[in-house]
């Protein structure tokens, strides 16, 4: 809920799917809506799965890790665990980002990562970001010190770390780690590996001070 703090240290293997907020809208895996926090302590030495809502009844969809569906994605930082955030595609509909907004203009939020295995994917033919915006939302602030981090954006457009089909890059800052970023590719267009969506969207602020980076655009990016 906004204005929630939440710690959560990871032991052994967790999962969590989530259900529906109404009749046609999914919720986020691990709901982080603007003005809440989530950290995954550096204790952690398990892992989580978090999907949100995919199932047929749904046309649009919440963030893997983030905010439900039209929500934008509070501050979520990661230094330990294996964690894996799937924006699944819902009912042949649109998806939110792995980590980040949902679906409907969901803003990127803050996304801190110092350590762990994260592996954040916007799933099947949607606009999302694998971190960053959900469909039509901007990519908020992302920073990566350390860890190993995969990221994929859907494959209409969506960055990999960044905006959403047509959203803006927003401000990424890498320092350390290992971080893989692919955009995904449209019909004509392509979402960055890090930077701006397909179709129009602007790179934003891309700073890259250390670690290993292996970015790779959409086709048309």
């Amino acid at each position: 809920m906004a204005g929630a703090t939440v710690n959560l240290t990871l032991h052994g293997i967790n999962t969590l799917k989530s259900g529906k907020v109404a009749a046609t809208e999914g919720a986020a895996g691990l709901r982080v809506p603007d003005g809440a926090s989530l950290t995954i302590t550096a204790e952690s030495t398990g892992s989580l799965e978090a999907v949100a809502y995919d199932d047929a009844g749904a046309a649009y969809s919440g963030a893997g890790i983030g905010g439900n569906y039209s929500e934008s994605c509070g501050s979520v930082t990661i230094h330990g665990g294996t964690i894996t955030a799937i924006g699944p595609q819902a009912g042949g509909g649109s998806s939110g980002a792995g980590i980040g907004g949902g679906d409907g203009n969901g803003d990127g939020g803050t996304v801190i990562i110092t350590g762990g295995v994260v592996t954040a994917t916007a799933t099947g033919d949607t606009n999302s970001a694998g971190i960053g915006g959900g469909n039509g939302g901007n990519g908020g602030t992302v920073s990566i010190s350390g860890g190993v981090v995969t990221a994929t954006g859907g494959s209409w457009g969506g960055a990999g770390i960044g905006g959403s089909r047509g959203g803006d890059g927003g401000e990424v800052r890498i320092s350390g780690g290992t971080v893989i970023a692919t955009g995904g590719s449209g019909p004509s267009y392509g979402g960055a590996g890090i930077g701006g969506g397909g179709e129009g969207g602007a790179g934003g602020t891309v700073t890259i001070t250390g670690g290993s980076v292996n970015a790779t655009g959409g086709t048309g990016a």
